[in-house]
C-alpha cells in the first residue's frame, strides 16, 4: 500500500472525527492524491525468465533467450538496479521490462501482468 493513501486514509479517519474542517480536509487530501493510477499488481507472479519458453521470450522481447544474458553485459546493466525511491530490480529482469516496452508500444498498465510492480516502479526502472 503506498504512503499517500495512509495518509489519506489518516485524513478521512481525522474529518469524521472532526480535528480537521472540511477546508482542512479538501486541501490536504488534493495534496496527498497520487500522480499514478494505483493498478493491483498483487495477484500476478512475480516475473521469472526461467519459466518463459524460447517462443514465448522471443515473442514478447524479440530477443532470444539465450542472447538476454549477452546483451546485459555488452550494454553494461548493473547486476541490480536501484531506483531513486529504493525500489530493487535484477539487471536481467530490468532489460526485459525495457525490452517489452519498446518492442511493442505498450503503457505500463499494460505489462503489469509480465512485471507486477506499481507504475511508478516500472517507470523508474525502464528509464
Amino acid at each position: 500500500m503506498n504512503k499517500f493513501k495512509n495518509i489519506r486514509d489518516w485524513l478521512l479517519l481525522s474529518h469524521s472525527e472532526n480535528p480537521i474542517s472540511d477546508e482542512e480536509f479538501v486541501l490536504l487530501n488534493d495534496c496527498f492524491q497520487s500522480k499514478n493510477p494505483d493498478f493491483s499488481n498483487e495477484s500476478y507472479d512475480k516475473f521469472n525468465l526461467d519459466d518463459m519458453g524460447q517462443a514465448d521470450c522471443k515473442a514478447e522481447f524479440h530477443i532470444e533467450k539465450a542472447d538476454l544474458p549477452r546483451l546485459a553485459d555488452v550494454s553494461q546493466i548493473p547486476p541490480v538496479i536501484k531506483c531513486r525511491q529504493r525500489s530493487l530490480c535484477d539487471g536481467l529482469k530490468g532489460l526485459c521490462l525495457l525490452l517489452r516496452r519498446t518492442s511493442y508500444p505498450c503503457r505500463y498498465r499494460d505489462i503489469i501482468p509480465r512485471f507486477p510492480r506499481p507504475v511508478s516502479v516500472l517507470n523508474l526502472i525502464s528509464n
